[in-house]
Parts: structure tokens; sequence; C-alpha cells
């Protein structure tokens, strides 16, 4: 496995999801990319508890008000920590431009990659989930979503369901998750249910017949849990 495989980059990690998605993956062993919009000082507290699980941590502000500007800490994190193989996109943290960069470091990696969108409501991004997932299968490139509904707008405030949501980034980050792709998981309380996008290619686990890795869209019954793994 390359290296690049446990490099990840959590937006909004300063704070309510996001910093609980952080420290599940550091939990996992991922070196990480943690993106702020304004509080660095929450951040860089992440950050600490990070590096007391003996991973690396890498600080960077990224605001959507500074578009494209901002989507440069992308590069900065791939420099920093060699490549990424994992984005995990908090609402208001991430645009597309900071998606796009993170799979030209996925593909560049040889290993595939994760792309985890979080959100408080289903909504257009749905639909953008389910088109990256059929575009970016044939690089090895998952794209599945987690809605939280109890969560503000942001995710930035704690809710009681920050732990359930951070378990389920963590399965879809994980060896386990590697056929799984376009899913939306809700995530209400201790029930978590799936539901898979639309996708051009629904497919199946089974490998395909040419011999390649593309991934397929699977909607089986994976238990979205930590330990899976």
């Amino acid at each position: 496995m390359h290296a690049s495989a446990l490099n990840a980059v959590v937006t909004g990690s300063d704070s309510g999801i996001g910093r609980a998605v952080a420290l599940a993956l550091a939990d996992d062993g991922f070196h990480l990319g943690l993106a702020y919009a304004a509080d660095r000082d929450s951040a860089e507290a992440t950050a600490l508890e990070v590096r007391s699980m003996s991973v690396r941590a890498v600080v960077r502000k990224m605001d959507l008000a500074e578009l494209p500007h901002s989507a440069t800490a992308v590069d900065e994190f791939a420099r920093e920590l060699g490549g990424i193989g994992v984005l995990i996109s908090c609402p208001g943290s991430t645009a597309v431009e900071c998606m796009q960069r993170g799979v030209r470091y996925m593909i560049a990696g040889g290993q595939g990659g994760r792309i985890v969108n979080i959100t408080a409501s289903v909504s257009a991004l749905g639909a953008l989930t389910g088109l990256l997932a059929n575009e970016l299968s044939r690089y090895s490139v998952t794209v599945n979503s987690i809605v939280v509904p109890a969560a503000d707008s942001a995710c930035s405030s704690p809710c009681h369901d920050d732990g359930e949501a951070a378990a389920v980034a963590s399965y879809l980050t994980a060896p386990a998750a590697m056929f799984v792709t376009g899913a939306e998981y809700k995530v209400e309380g201790r029930r978590v249910t799936m539901t898979p996008h639309s996708l051009a290619d629904p497919g199946s686990r089974r490998p395909d017949p040419r011999g390649n890795r593309r991934i397929r869209s699977y909607a089986g019954r994976w238990a979205p849990t930590r330990w899976t793994r």
C-alpha cells in the first residue's frame, strides 16, 4: 500500500463533527491534514490530540470566501503529508475545487482513494455524490455521503450524533468499505440507514471480468461500525 493511502484531509476539523471525524481517523492510524475556516486555536487543539495518538497533523486555513486561493491548502497538505488518500468534506468548508485537487493526488498515488461528504440535510450534494462516484470508479476512488439531520447547517457545533457520524466515516475509509460507493448514510442517534444514490452503472461486488480493479457500486448490508476494520 502506498503511504499516501494513510493520509487524510478533514475539513471543519476545529469543532463539531469534523473534530470527531479527525480523532476517529487518527485512532485508525491516518496522518491528518486539518482544515479550518476561522478558529485556528480550536483546530490546533484538535491537532494536539491527534499527535498524542502517534500520527502526524498539519493545520491549514481553508475559507470558502477566499476561493480559489484557499483551495491551495489541499496542495500544501499533499506536500507536507506526502500525498492524499482520503478527503472528508464537512458542509460549508469544502468546495468542488478542493475535491478536484484532492482527487488528482489520489489518482497520482495509484492506490485510489475515498471521498466522504458530510451534510446536515439531503440536498444537491446527493446528486454530486452519485455523479462523482460514477465518474471516479475507474480510478478506484469511492465517493459516499453522510447525512446528520440533528446537526446544525454547518455541522460546527457539537451534537449528540457526532460520534456515530465519525464511526460511519471511519468505516467508509476502511478496507472493508473498498467496494462501497455512491451511498448515502443517514445517522439518527444509534440508527444508521443506507440508501444508494442513482448511478449509471449499478454493478456489484464482483470483480471486473477483464481483471481491472474498477470499483463497482455496492448497496449491500455492510455494518457501518469501527469494528469492521
